[in-house]
């Protein structure tokens, strides 16, 4: 599956490496360059964008994704990105 996981922090990069670890193609989008901790996870693919963003999501491969996990510390993005991610790709 190709997963796009919203927020690059302690969560997102613990969940992206167990799906890597099944297989799974994976995105971590942040937009913060701290939380950029590529080394951590260098199998995924990184972003550095906002996810609430519609264009960052299309450029982080949200059209063709089977999975999109927010998991940002803010929850007002997180169910901004969740709406985002039903509305505007079915996902």
């Amino acid at each position: 599956m190709q997963i796009v996981i919203a927020g690059a922090g302690s969560v997102g990069r613990s969940i992206a490496r167990e799906l890597i670890s099944h297989g799974h193609e994976v995105t971590l989008v942040d937009r913060s360059a701290e939380a950029m901790r590529i080394a951590s996870v260098p199998e995924a693919d990184w972003q550095l964008a906002d996810a609430c963003d519609i264009e960052a999501l299309e450029r982080a491969g949200a059209e063709s994704c089977d999975v999109i996990v927010a998991a940002t510390g803010d929850d007002k993005a997180n169910l901004v990105i969740s709406l985002l991610a039903k509305t505007e790709y079915g996902v």
